[in-house]
This record gives C-alpha cells, sequence and structure tokens, in this order.
C-alpha cells in the first residue's frame, strides 16, 4: 500500500466517523479530489477519461434539471439504466435533487418490476432508452443536453420546463434538499416484492467495514503501473455491484472502468486496454472461462493438459511459500494462458452470490489470478470475503471471516443470522413495512471451521433424508453432466409415501429441461449417463425420482435455476414433467417447423458460424448455441451483440432473451420487422452501422 492511498484512506475513514452519516456527507468526501480520475471508457481503441471534477459538475447540473422538472419530492425515482457512466451521474443527481433513487433490477420480469414502483408509488422513471415500465419515462439524454444548453449560456427559465409552471418553485438548495435514502431489490429468487433500504448510516458503515479489509490483505490496494482500475462488469443496482464495486472503489478514489459491452471480446480487451487490477464477478463468469480454457486444453492433446495441470501445481506451490511475489511469476510460467486471458495486470479478484466450482478457483489461483470468495445479501449488504494471502487457504473455498463490524451466528441446524450495524434500514416485502431484525436469518446453511465460514446451501433447499440426514441439492448437482440438456435441477418434491393421501415424504428428485430438437438417441444416452452418474453417490444422497420436461424451468432474465420458481411452475402446471420411464420424443414440436433459407437467416448462420468457429453449413436451424455448437456464454453474448450491430439494433447493456438456436434469433429478428435492405441491382446487402458506401 502506498503512501498516498494509505493516507487517502486514513482522511476518508475519519472524515466518515465524525460524520452524522449522510448520503450528503459521502458524496462530497468522495468527489472533493477533483483532478482524480473516477472513470474509463473506450471504443475499442482509444481510452477517453473522466475526473471526479467533470463529473460532479454533471450531477449538479443534471441534479438541477430534475428539480426544474419534478421539484423535491422527497419520493422515490426509478432509475432504471444498465452499467454506465449516466448510471453514476443519475444515482447521484435524484439524491441530490431532493429525491431517492430506486434502483430498477434489469433482470427482474417486467410485471415484478411495475408492481414494485407500484408499491413505492413512483411516478417518474428516469433511464436512457424507452422503458416499459409504467410511469412518466424521463430521458436522460434530453435531460443532458439541456443541462449543455444551460451552460453554454441558456437561462435556467428556458430550460426549467413544464415542471415548474409560473416560477412558484423555491430556488434550488442541495443542502437543504440532498435525500438520504435508496431502496433495491433482491434477486426475486422467492418470487416476491422484496424492496431493501439504505439509509446513508447504513452506507456509510458498508464503507467502514473496508478499513479493517485493507489492512489485512495488501493485495486489495496494490498498484499496476501507478493505478488501482476495477472493472464494472457486475450490475450497479445489484448489492455486490452497488457496495463492492462502485462505493468501494469510488469512495477511496481509484478508477472505474466501463466496458464498450458485454460480449467476450470487449471484456479481454477492457482489461488489457485500460490495464484492469481488479475484477468481481458472479461465479457463472469465472467457471465459464475455466471451462473455455479446458475445452481448448482438451483439443491440444494430453501432453498439453498434463503439462497445464503441473505448472498450476508449480506455480501454487510457489505462491504458498511467496505470496506476492509468487503470483507475479506465476503468470509468467502460465504464460501462454495467462497473455491470452487477462494478461499481467490483474491483481484482485473476488466472486460471490452462488457456488464457486473448488476446480475453478485452484485454477485462476493457480495462474496467479488470486481469487477470493465472499458472502452478502441484499437485506445485510457484503459481510465478509476470504483474505487469505496463501492459494492454500483461499482453495478452501470459504467465505471467510466476518468484517469487524459484523457478528455471525450458527443455529443447531447450521443456519446463518448476521448482526451488523450496515444492514438495511428496512424491508419491504410484498408491500409490508417489516424493521429490521437486530439477527437477522439469512436462510444459508454454514458451517463453521478455524474462524472460517462455509457454505452448504440454502434451508430452504435442504432434503431430509429417509435417515434424517440433510442432503444439500448443491453438492448433488454437481455429480452430473447434463450439457445436452437446456438446464436441469436437483431438489425435494413431495409425493405420496403410501399411507393415504395425507401421508407424503420429500424425495430428492431431478428436473431436466430438454431443448425441442433433442433426438432419441440423445436422450437415451443423457439418461443413461445421468443413472450411472447417480450411482457413484452415496446411497443417502442418490436421485430417487427423475423428469423431463420440453418446458423452461427458470426465467429467461435468470442466471440459475431458482428452485421455488420451479416448484411453482410444476405446481400451477406451466412446467409439466414426465418421469424418464415414460418419456417419448415430442415429433409434433419437430413437424411443426420449417428449415430456414432466407437471406436473414444465412447472415445470421454466418454470424453464428463466425462466433462458435465452425462452417456456416455445420449451423442447423435448432442447434443450441451452448449445447451443440460449444459456445460458453460469453461467446453466446458475444454472438447476440454482433446480430445487433451488423442489423443496426441498439445496444445498451447485455443483451437478454431466450436467443439460443439460430431459429430464435430469426424469429425475433422477424417478429421486428427487421430485414435486409436492398440495392438498386435488387441484391440484399448489409448496413453495419458506422459504414457508408462509396458514393463513387
Amino acid at each position: 500500500m502506498t503512501k498516498e492511498i494509505r493516507e487517502l484512506i486514513e482522511y476518508n475513514c475519519n472524515a466518515l466517523q465524525k460524520s452524522e452519516g449522510t448520503y450528503r456527507e459521502i458524496y462530497e468526501v468522495m468527489f472533493r479530489l477533483s483532478d482524480n480520475v473516477m472513470y474509463e471508457t473506450d471504443d475499442g481503441y482509444l481510452v477517453e477519461s473522466t475526473t471526479f471534477g467533470e463529473a460532479k459538475e454533471k450531477i449538479n447540473a443534471v441534479s438541477e434539471a430534475i428539480y426544474d422538472r419534478i421539484g423535491a419530492t422527497h419520493e422515490y425515482v426509478a432509475l432504471e439504466m444498465d452499467n454506465c457512466p449516466e448510471w453514476i451521474i443519475a444515482f447521484w443527481a435524484i439524491l441530490r435533487s431532493g429525491n431517492k433513487p430506486y434502483l430498477v433490477n434489469l433482470r427482474h420480469p417486467r410485471e415484478l418490476s411495475d408492481g414494485i414502483l407500484k408499491t413505492l408509488q413512483i411516478k417518474y422513471i428516469l433511464g436512457i432508452r424507452s422503458t416499459k415500465l409504467k410511469g412518466e419515462f424521463i430521458d436522460y439524454n434530453i435531460l443532458w443536453k439541456k443541462c449543455e444548453e444551460r451552460m453554454s449560456g441558456g437561462t435556467a427559465e428556458e430550460s426549467a420546463g413544464a415542471g415548474n409552471p409560473g416560477g412558484e418553485r423555491p430556488a434550488f438548495d442541495p443542502d437543504r434538499e440532498f435525500e438520504n435514502e435508496i431502496a433495491l431489490s433482491t434477486s426475486a429468487t422467492s418470487l416476491k416484492e422484496t424492496i431493501c433500504f439504505y439509509s446513508g448510516e447504513k452506507m456509510t458503515n458498508q464503507l467502514l467495514n473496508t478499513k479493517a479489509v485493507l489492512k489485512e490483505n495488501k493485495r486489495v490496494s496494490t498498484f499496476y503501473n501507478g493505478e488501482i482500475k476495477q472493472l464494472v462488469f457486475l450490475p450497479l443496482y445489484h448489492i455486490f455491484g452497488l457496495v463492492a464495486v462502485y462505493f468501494w472503489f469510488s469512495y477511496f478514489g481509484r478508477i472505474m472502468v466501463f466496458m464498450k459491452d458485454y460480449s467476450a471480446e470487449s471484456i479481454l480487451t477492457a482489461v488489457k486496454l485500460h490495464e484492469v487490477t481488479h475484477i468481481f464477478a458472479v461465479p457463472l463468469f469465472w467457471n465459464t472461462i475455466e471451462k473455455e480454457i479446458r475445452k481448448k486444453l482438451k483439443e491440444r492433446g494430453e501432453k498439453t493438459e498434463a503439462k497445464f495441470e503441473k505448472g498450476l501445481k508449480i506455480c501454487t506451490t510457489l505462491q504458498n511459500i511467496f505470496p506476492y511475489a509468487g503470483a507475479r511469476w506465476s503468470k509468467k510460467i502460465m504464460h501462454e494462458v495467462t497473455d491470452e486471458l487477462f494478461g499481467p495486470s490483474v491483481l484482485f479478484c473476488i466472486t460471490g452470490g452462488s457456488y464457486l466450482h473448488d476446480s475453478t478457483l485452484a485454477m485462476f489461483n493457480g495462474m496467479g489470478y488470486p481469487l477470493f470468495n465472499g458472502y452478502g445479501m441484499s437485506e445485510i449488504g457484503i459481510t465478509s470475503v476470504e483474505l487469505a494471502s496463501t492459494p492454500k487457504l483461499r482453495n478452501l473455498n470459504s467465505i471467510g471471516k466476518p468484517f469487524e463490524g459484523v457478528r455471525y451466528r450458527l443455529d443447531e441446524n447450521g443456519v446463518l443470522s448476521v448482526k451488523s450495524a450496515s444492514a438495511c434500514s428496512k424491508r419491504m416485502i410484498d408491500g409490508t413495512v417489516i424493521p429490521m431484525e437486530e439477527w437477522f436469518e439469512t436462510g444459508d446453511v454454514l458451517e463453521e471451521k478455524n474462524g472460517r465460514y462455509f457454505i452448504l446451501g440454502r434451508l430452504g433447499d435442504v432434503v431430509i433424508g429417509a435417515n434424517g440426514e440433510n442432503i444439500n441439492p448443491d453438492v448433488v448437482e454437481q455429480a452430473f453432466d447434463v450439457h445436452e440438456a437446456l438446464n436441469f435441477s436437483v431438489l425435494g418434491m413431495e409425493k405420496n409415501s403410501g399411507g393415504g393421501s395425507q401421508s407424503k415424504e420429500e424425495v430428492l428428485s431431478m428436473v431436466v429441461s430438454l431443448p425441442a430438437d433433442i433426438t432419441e438417441e440423445e436422450v437415451h444416452t443423457l439418461m443413461q449417463r445421468i443413472i450411472a452418474e447417480n450411482g457413484t453417490l452415496p446411497v443417502s444422497h442418490q436421485v430417487r425420482d427423475f423428469y423431463f420436461t420440453y418446458d423452461a424451468i427458470m426465467p429467461e432474465t435468470a442466471i440459475k435455476v431458482g428452485r421455488k420458481y420451479l416448484l411453482r411452475g410444476i405446481g400451477n402446471n406451466s412446467i409439466k414433467l414426465t418421469p424418464f420411464s415414460e418419456f417419448k420424443i415430442n415429433e409434433a414440436l419437430k413437424e411443426e417447423k420449417k428449415a430456414l433459407h432466407s437471406p436473414v437467416a444465412e447472415r445470421v448462420r454466418e454470424i453464428i458460424a463466425e462466433g462458435a468457429g465452425v462452417k456456416p453449413e455445420e449451423v442447423g436451424d435448432d442447434d443450441h448455441l451452448m449445447n451443440d455448437l460449444g459456445c460458453d456464454s460469453l461467446t453466446y453474448y458475444g454472438i447476440l451483440i454482433k446480430v445487433c450491430n451488423v442489423f443496426g439494433i441498439e445496444v445498451e447493456g447485455p443483451t437478454t432473451g431466450s436467443y439460443y438456436t439460430l431459429r430464435d434469433i430469426v424469429e425475433s429478428l422477424e417478429e421486428s420487422n427487421i430485414t435486409l435492405p436492398v440495392t438498386e441491382s435488387g441484391e440484399t446487402e448489409i448496413m453495419i452501422p458506422g459504414e457508408c458506401k462509396n458514393e463513387g
């Protein structure tokens, strides 16, 4: 830790401890070093920097524009944007204008988001694109254009708009109006409207938690070429992204890096171009990269695989002896992989939110990219991170020890309760306000070993076995390879035990969601493999009932299967199950489909082939991008973004939807009436945004 950052952290933490714990005070301290770079963006080649001072000018201008438009209502305004610099400007501008930001979770179903807006009585939505949410939409770009006009010589009266008729509203005074509460939603795995409210005092305590973290692990504050830079990958409307990515880093004057989009190419380009030092991401991100690396190693043969594994062991041993120098050496030893991946700049990585494979943890730590596992929830914020300096301890896959201001307590079943001054102020569940308890029961089942905590699963997901043993379905799922399927889940399902209608038991079951174009041979192979893999488990942990379904078992916007969502779908018959023994291929689904031969289809086929690394003729109309063509999730997003670019569709953040086959994508384009332009000669052509024809 350099003298500069040590003094900055000390000053900011002291300022926080002496403050009244308000967002206004956090804002003033955060933006006090006006010449420091706050964030960077790029166009794929050139980097553009914005200082804290420049960002503050924008925030001040936009907050006045919001005040002119709607006044200081001291009510909630929806902030509906994906990760971008404008999100930060809008977040603070809403607070400064005398309003409270509700951070819209873009992964929620629209019906759920609309319900939350109604519950919070939200009238206004601030965003940078048209919205489907119900409320008066305020376009950020138009708002900012008015601000620029005002700053370039226009008057306040000219740009005030209809929100302040007759100039009746008092002159804007941010010190008087600055609001002191924000709201965000949980991930909605419970399918309930759950809103968490954070006062300035609670966010202040979240920031103070980091002081001990910075002391315990110096890698957190290690520079690369004189800078510390955080890749803004996690959504800022989620607690992990909001606290760990934005508040922690901005408060200590570090630089945030915004990517052009979420394609694999853009992520890797941004990391290398900006020399990113910190990457915080969900396990899916890390697990996907590990899977892709191992796939490429397998293609190069057993010798290469063995050489890689030997290299990982050597590098891990080196880092256990020399934690910091060993990480640098490991990147050089493993340079054939690390040069293609993130390069040398990445120094600190955190994951959290769901299960991370042990092999993923071992791979990244071995390559010299220290990967730490953390824990938190929307209700309690971030409460612990494994901060061990050596891979030997990090690879245990613990979530570390609770922060200084946090206490953990396990009951007789291992269920974790958390006591923390940084937990949310209150919650609202389905419209009912619930005061925050002194000890918040998380519902997660943990065990403690030598002061470190390990997650075993969710209480609601635990299945009681026939011998009374608690079975964690997350652990059971790791035994199965179901790559032919869309998704699958192991869970407890009730069934009659033979003692009458009231006599039911919970049985460990598996539900496998199949693609419509799966063949009979593929289903037979899949069933055989599942049964064989099930036999490798201890008898007490073996799955007893197996089901297939053609129905989706998770929402389009979800990143993992929610068992409560699945059980609800089974209960209301929107997800129909068929036991393995009774399953037959649904030929009707295939007969309804016609071959795709349109110009649009053939251009999309070329894009998919390029991304998947195959020939266009090898891309079938109903081939699944991941299951059949071998794409990982990053390649998948890259293909969707390329389609959007080629067909002139504006991309603002991650592309979402069930677009897993050529047919899915083409049908979506046709529904939107997107076609190929026709030249004077009658031939179709593609107009790529940013390109133009030679007039000569």
